[in-house]
């Protein structure tokens, strides 16, 4: 496990990037003539000033120099940064292909608009929940390379499998607190009973969503966190080509049917990304076998 002080220097970024973000997304917003183009400011402005509070608490603790940030980078020391930024590049674009073709099959859905604003509202909804599945995510990616660092495979593997438990926890305490809250927190959205009807089934499929979401951010996680970015992306590209099939099939022209899409692209997220886990993975019962076996040989 990481010790406090290592994680000092990300807690005091997280803090400062919520903090401003928290003040000055609505300054920007609404106290602006800026508008909807003060939220991206006002990410700009969080982010360089987080990114330069990071980067005075590693050069305070010296583990960053000045010396080593102005040395251009070797082509070989580069070469792993391009293959996983090239990797990590196509898995978002396929994320956000698969996202806004969803998007713009519920905005298309009816002339009335009924539909987008119910889409809309079950989205919003459903992202809250996924901020705490992304702040897991970050958690197993960073615990999980840290301790295979420090204490071997063995411990890394347990730290995993408990990630992957607690990730499941959290998930279905997110699905349950959605369906249960429901009732309320679709008034809050829209008084109309269209929409409000509209909203219903969509909604309660984006309480599953939470539920199989659990292992899938817990394997991505530690994806990440081991440099498996070939391999996630290949995952999700497959995974959003699953959801792109429900999308252009007849189920893709109803509401509940473009969720049902969803559901299908994070239940095959899930099964890969726990395949991947137990028997492809560095971290593999299969991999760990094999390593005993060649050192007892």
């Amino acid at each position: 496990m990481l010790k406090s002080q290592e994680l000092i220097p990300n807690s005091h970024n997280f803090v400062c990037h919520s903090f401003l973000n928290l003040i000055l997304d609505p300054l920007l917003i609404f106290a602006t003539p800026f508008g909807f183009i003060g939220a991206a400011m006002a990410t700009a402005v969080s982010e360089t000033t987080s990114g330069m509070v990071y980067l005075k608490l590693l050069l305070k603790r010296k583990l960053v120099s000045v010396k080593q940030i102005l040395r251009p980078p070797s082509l070989k020391s580069l070469m792993p940064l391009i293959l996983g930024g090239a990797s990590m590049l196509g898995r978002q674009l396929a994320l956000n292909v698969g996202f806004v073709f969803a998007a713009r099959r519920a905005q298309a859905m009816d002339p009335t608009g009924v539909s987008a604003a119910a889409y809309g509202i079950v989205m919003q909804i459903y992202s809250v929940g996924i901020v705490m599945h992304v702040a897991m995510q970050g958690t197993a990616a960073a615990l999980v390379p840290s301790t295979q660092a420090k204490s071997g495979k063995d411990d890394a593997r347990r730290v995993g499998d408990r990630m992957f438990a607690w990730c499941s926890i959290v998930g279905l305490m997110l699905g349950l607190t959605q369906f249960v809250a429901l009732p309320w927190l679709v008034p809050v959205f829209s008084t109309l009973p269209a929409v409000q009807e509209a909203v219903k089934v969509p909604a309660l499929i984006a309480s599953l969503l939470h539920i199989v979401n659990g292992p899938v951010f817990a394997g991505e996680g530690v994806m990440l966190g081991l440099g498996c970015y070939r391999d996630l992306m290949l995952v999700t590209t497959a995974g959003i080509g699953t959801m792109m099939l429900g999308l252009l099939s007849p189920m893709g022209q109803r509401l509940d049917g473009i969720l049902w899409s969803f559901l299908a692209f994070h239940a095959f997220q899930a099964v890969a990304v726990v395949v991947h886990y137990l028997k492809i993975g560095p971290l593999s019962v299969r991999r760990r076998r094999q390593k005993a076996l060649l050192m007892s040989a």
